[in-house]
Formats: C-alpha cells, structure tokens, sequence
C-alpha cells in the first residue's frame, strides 16, 4: 500500500469515527417525546412529576404492555396522556385496573371500540398519531382560565380557574364532572368497580408550559397542577402507604399505527444502538467510496525510452565489435546462437549439451563428428576467420534443416 492509499484510508476511518459520534450525540440530545415525566420541555411532564414527589407520591414511567401485565389496586394513579396510542386490548387492560380499586386518568379521551375506525381527528390536542401543538406555540399562548363550574365531584369543588386554551370539553353522558356545565366538561369521573376512570379535556393541561402561562407577564398561576394533586388524591390506598403513581409512555402502538392508516417504519423498531450502527456503516463506507474513487495528487507522465530500428542496432553493435577486435566473444556469441537454434530445432532444448549437438549436427548434416567439432570449437584469431565461422555455421544450419528428425 502506497502512501496516497494509506492516506486515503485514513482519512476514511476518520471520518467514520466523526460520523458515530455525530450519531451517538444526536441520539443522546433527542428530546423525550411529549408528556414525559423526565421532560423539561414546554410539553413535558416533568413539573408535575416533581409535584408529586414533593408531596410523597411515588411514580415511575411504564408502557402500556406493561400496565397490562402489573397488578394494580386502591392506592394506584395511572396516568395515560395518549390513550388514543393504545391498542384496545390496553385499554381493556387500563379497565380492569380500574375495576381492581386504581384510578386511571385518560388525558384525553380514549376511542370507542364500538364505533367504527375513520380517519382520526383531533383529541384534545392529540390525534392518533401523536401529534402535539409545537412547543413554542404552548409557551406563547396566554391563559384561558375555566371556572370549576357545576362541578359534583368530590376533592375538586374547591378548585380554582384552570387554563384550558388547548382544550375541548367532552360529553359527559350523565357521569359526574367538573369544569363545565353538567352536559360538556373538562374533567369527567366515572366509577368502575372499586376504582375510578377520570377522562379530562386534552393532555396539555399538565403539561409544563401551561401551569403557569403567563409567568412571563405577571400573571398567577392557575389551578392545573391543583387539579393533578386533587386527582390523585382520588386514589384510596392504606394510609400508610403512599400513593404510587404511573406514568404510561406516549408510543404508537401497531393496532393504533393501522387504525390510523399510516405504515409502520421497520427501522423505528430496531433499537437505537442498531440504528446508530446501521447510520456509521452507511457513511463509512461513502467514504470509503469517495476515497478510493478519487486519485490523489496530479497524474505522473513516465518518460519512455528512445527507440531505434532494429538494423541500426545490429549495425552500431557491429561497430563496437569492430573497433573492440574481440573476436573469440563474437565466435562465442554466433555458436551459443546456433547451439540454440538447432536446439531448439532438435528438440533437445535452447541449452544443448555438447555432446549430443555435435552427435546430432554430424548425423543430420552428413559431415563426419570432427568436421562439426572444428566447426565448433576452432579457435578464431581474425576478422577473416570470424567471417568464415559465420559462413561454416550458416551452412551447417541449412544442411540440418532440410533434413527431418525421425520421431
């Protein structure tokens, strides 16, 4: 490997090392999805998740497969910001939870599973594929405080104005409410069983940005995060045990993903250490492509040599002999030449040994063995005999051609 080649892989690898840190930085400042109880976001979660730790509450972050499989109870909140990214058989799961004694609040309504599936719509904020109001748009909108109104539940008629900018009062269909008028209502209860299913408006109302909207200009808070701790404290647990609240994750679901009508993506359920390897393979080997397809530095011109005919060769090594008087080399050279010649010719080889050439030569030419080893072994002393030998050799090679050597 040469050094413009070592250069080029190098270069390769290091871009290779840039892009897996591009990739693992990136995936390590993703922001949390929204309502995340970790999220300081303006549509995180994450102010009221410190609420409730201050006042004792113990909470965690779960999924909705495994609500499903955990035992829940009196004395357990599970707080769903999406149901409408739950399969079915979640929310019949997030039910029986309910009926077992825990509270289980649905941010927004959850869908019907009687009703047939039509293009989503929009659910207090949020439609079935997860989208939210864009964070600056959460932060910059000013209050729209909600009086309690005719309000029969218990634990949250002595609440103040709530900011409900973001959201839509649902039905209440005869169950007991808040925040509304009997008919249509930003809290719902509904008892189920020894628990209960508290539906609100729209998941922004615990949401950061809208606790105190307008903090910026002077105004006071509202009674949002009031109604989170009153909520909770809807859960009847053992006095000496706290209340254990659960945070489920907001994550498309495929059941909801398909009633949705939108594709699922493959590489969105590969994790995110194979995605960040698949993301530096492709652009290590781009750049190895580019290194490799590119010649480094300006192309080399190699200087040839000069050539010459052939007969001025011939003629100027003459020349040389000429004026060198080196007659035994030339004898030399002009019988290793017919030596290999008729080798050759023979079938006995370029190299010859001496005694079958002359053996040969003598059988094949029709002088006697002595006449071919003078021929051959003569010493020469002059130019004149030097002529002669090149005559006697020509000879002796047109004699043994035009005889065929038996097989």
């Amino acid at each position: 490997m040469n050094g413009s080649s070592r250069g080029a892989v190098v270069v390769g690898a290091v871009l290779a090392v840039l892009a897996v840190l591009v990739v693992a930085l990136s995936l390590a400042t993703t922001p949390p999805p929204p309502f995340d109880p970790t999220s300081t976001a303006p549509s995180g979660y994450a102010a009221i998740a410190r609420l409730a730790e201050e006042r004792g509450i113990v909470w965690e972050q779960r999924t909705a497969v495994s609500v499903a499989q955990q035992g829940y109870g009196p004395g357990d909140v599970i707080l769903v910001p999406t149901p409408g990214l739950a399969s079915f058989a979640e929310l019949d799961a997030l039910r029986e939870a309910a009926a077992a004694g825990a509270v289980v609040v649905f941010a927004s309504p959850p869908p019907d599973p009687g009703a047939p599936i039509v293009d989503p719509g929009v659910l207090g904020g949020v439609d079935a594929a997860g989208q939210v109001p864009d964070d600056g748009i959460l932060a910059r909108q000013p209050a729209q405080p909600f009086r309690p109104g005719d309000c029969d539940v218990d634990g949250l008629d002595d609440l103040g104005d709530i900011d409900a900018y973001f959201s839509v009062p649902i039905t209440t269909d005869g169950r007991s409410s808040c925040f509304g008028d009997g008919v249509d209502a930003h809290v719902v209860v509904e008892p189920v069983g020894d628990g209960r299913i508290v539906t609100l408006s729209g998941p922004e109302l615990f949401a950061n940005a809208r606790l105190w909207p307008d903090k910026e200009n002077g105004g006071r808070p509202l009674d949002n995060a009031a109604l989170f701790l009153a909520v909770a404290a809807l859960a009847d647990g053992p006095e000496s045990a706290p209340v254990r609240l659960s945070f489920v994750r907001a994550e498309p679901s495929p059941d909801a993903a398909q009633s949705a009508g939108q594709p699922s993506n493959p590489l969105r359920l590969l994790p995110s250490g194979v995605q960040a390897g698949l993301v530096a393979a492709v652009v290590a080997f781009c750049c190895y492509a580019w290194a490799r397809s590119r010649r480094l530095g300006r192309v080399v011109r190699e200087e040839t040599p000069v050539r010459i005919a052939g007969s001025e060769l011939v003629e100027a090594v003459g020349e040389l002999s000429r004026r060198r008087r080196s007659t035994t080399r030339e004898a030399a050279a002009l019988r290793a030449e017919f030596a290999r010649r008729v080798g050759v010719a023979a079938g006995l080889g370029p190299a010859p040994g001496w005694g079958e050439l002359v053996e040969w030569t003598a059988r094949h030419s029709g002088r006697t063995p002595a006449e071919v080893v003078a021929i051959l072994s003569d010493e020469v002393t002059s130019q004149e005999s030097l002529v002669r030998l090149s005559g006697a050799l020509d000879a002796l090679e047109e004699e043994v051609s035009r005889v065929r050597r038996p097989v």
